[in-house]
């Protein structure tokens, strides 16, 4: 099938005329003299999905709806789940979820709308104004999806009590919430790593990749009120001090 899609590109370049005279232009400018054999380049129009038009088209949607609402407020990432009961309960045989990608790539796209109604019809997050995703493929075969949400006005997280509200780094209690504890330390921690596993692939030599162990600050900042960043294994704050990592 996508070989027939392509096919059909090829043998239907007059018709789809996908390139523009600039690019026609450019291909001469830089070497192709003779513009005719341009034309007889295979130029795969923004209908064939994964094609470069077709992804810079995507993108120029994206910047249209930030243009007309604003940029986005929260960034959200869903991840496919491989023990999900729907993949394990559909498996062939002896099969694992990474012998039958058509299933796991199924059960994650009946499973992204669910956030969506959360977010868009249930407003969990507040009114929703727009909103764009794009989903991906991890190493291990796995699809997961990024979201961007632009929210209304009112609804919009100003200060770090409003980020506290949605954003929370803290592993939860076991005993008061057993089943959200079990959920963070199964799927939301990295490791182990430092002492109990120095060939752990976050190491970079002896230390970590990523400058981890970060400093622990009491409470969240707005970048606007307190600016963090790192130079050369310093940490820098807006009291102008520098501490080393």
């Amino acid at each position: 099938m996508e070989q027939e899609r392509l096919n059909y590109c090829l043998y239907h370049q007059q018709e789809l005329r996908a390139e523009f005279y600039q690019g026609l232009s450019d291909a001469i400018s830089s070497g192709d003299v003779n513009g005719s054999s341009v034309g007889r380049k295979m130029i795969s129009p923004s209908s064939y999905i994964g094609s470069p038009r077709y992804m810079h088209q995507l993108y120029q949607d994206a910047m249209a709806i930030v243009r007309k609402f604003g940029k986005p407020d929260l960034f959200i990432t869903f991840t496919c789940n491989p023990n999900w009961p729907e993949v394990k309960n559909s498996l062939i045989g002896t099969h694992s979820s990474a012998d039958q990608p058509d299933l796991t790539t199924r059960v994650f796209h009946l499973k992204l709308k669910d956030p969506l109604k959360d977010i868009v019809d249930k407003q969990v997050f507040g009114k929703t104004l727009a909103y764009v995703y794009v989903v991906e493929f991890q190493k291990r075969g796995l699809p997961h999806a990024h979201f961007l949400i632009i929210l209304d006005q009112n609804s919009k997280p100003r200060n770090p009590d409003h980020f506290d509200e949605y954003v929370s780094a803290e592993i939860p209690d076991p005993i008061l919430l057993p089943e959200m504890h079990q959920i963070v330390t199964m799927h939301m921690i990295h490791g182990p790593c430092g002492k109990a596993n120095p060939h752990s692939p976050c190491k970079a030599d002896e230390n970590a990749q990523k400058s981890f162990q970060r400093i622990i600050l009491k409470k969240l900042y707005n970048h606007s009120m307190d600016t963090q960043c790192i130079n050369e294994g310093q940490w820098h704050n807006s009291l102008k001090k520098w501490t080393e990592s």
